[in-house]
């Protein structure tokens, strides 16, 4: 060590020449026991949010991936976007979607493509802090249109996943290998009753992650109602209220609807939770 301090910048950049190089002599099908993958990536630059340059650009992308068609034609998707944080946080005079949230005209140009492509319905799923309203009005807030978003495919649907919503109940999702903290999670229907599930990230920096990507979209959508601050003690609170600290500082059980987390004699404390959820 030379004693010189180095951002996560610069770590992510040194992981990322090491395993270029570890490519570029590696040809076993598998690296250090990890099966690599072998699925397409299509990436590309947009100059502008401007609706053609993105549908043009969306478009060739998805066709390097073999085809947006043969995905969604007559299926049901769900599109979790990123909404993290009140519409009201934002960065100096900067729209929310050129900073923190999914921008909008990615999203609008996205289910475009995907009706075009014959999708059956679409739903865009998130769950807004802890807020219980429709999602249209997290998407208002934020100086998003809804209507837009709405008719840019036949049959376009909203979803705030942080209580029922339009379901008629929670679907129990198990972790495959048992889990870390919780062996089970309680989730809104929307996130079973797809064909498809996309996740929409924006690339961002995360106190904890070190950066949102793909994964890092989906950390949020456990319910308010069953794993927030005001979580009832025998049934879920279908108005919730405050954020999701029961869940990461453990403060409590959640209701009994879902399943008690596996070892209540962890710390006390969210960051340890939080990083133990990241570390798997």
């Amino acid at each position: 060590m030379t004693g010189k301090h180095h951002s996560r910048r610069d770590v992510l950049k040194t992981m990322g020449y090491a395993a270029l190089a570890a490519g570029a002599y590696w040809t076993e099908p598998s690296l250090f026991g990890w099966t690599v993958p072998t699925a397409p990536v299509a990436i590309a630059k947009c100059r502008t949010y401007e609706p053609a340059e993105l549908v043009a650009t969306l478009d060739r992308m998805f066709d390097q991936l073999g085809g947006l068609k043969r995905i969604v034609n007559g299926k049901t998707v769900a599109i979790k976007v990123n909404l993290t944080g009140a519409p009201n946080y934002r960065f100096g005079y900067l729209p929310l979607g050129d900073t923190h949230y999914t921008n909008p005209q990615v999203i609008t140009a996205t289910l475009h493509l995907m009706g075009r492509a014959g999708a059956r319905r679409i739903r865009i799923l998130e769950s807004p802090w802890s807020s219980a309203y429709p999602l249209q009005e997290t998407l208002l807030q934020a100086d998003f249109d809804p209507r837009e978003m709405e008719s840019a495919a036949p049959r376009v649907e909203f979803e705030n996943t942080n209580f029922l919503g339009q379901g008629k109940q929670y679907v129990r999702f198990t972790v495959p290998f048992g889990g870390y903290l919780y062996p089970a999670y309680e989730l809104n229907h929307s996130y079973h009753d797809c064909d498809v599930f996309v996740s929409m990230a924006k690339l961002k920096e995360h106190e904890t992650t070190g950066f949102t990507l793909s994964m890092k979209n989906c950390f949020g959508i456990t319910p308010c109602s069953i794993y927030g601050a005001s979580a009832g003690v025998d049934e879920p609170d279908e108005n919730p209220k405050g954020g999701r600290g029961m869940l990461h500082g453990g403060h409590r059980q959640p209701p009994k609807i879902a399943l008690p987390e596996k070892d209540t004699t962890t710390p006390r404390e969210g960051g340890y939770r939080v990083r133990s959820i990241c570390k798997s």
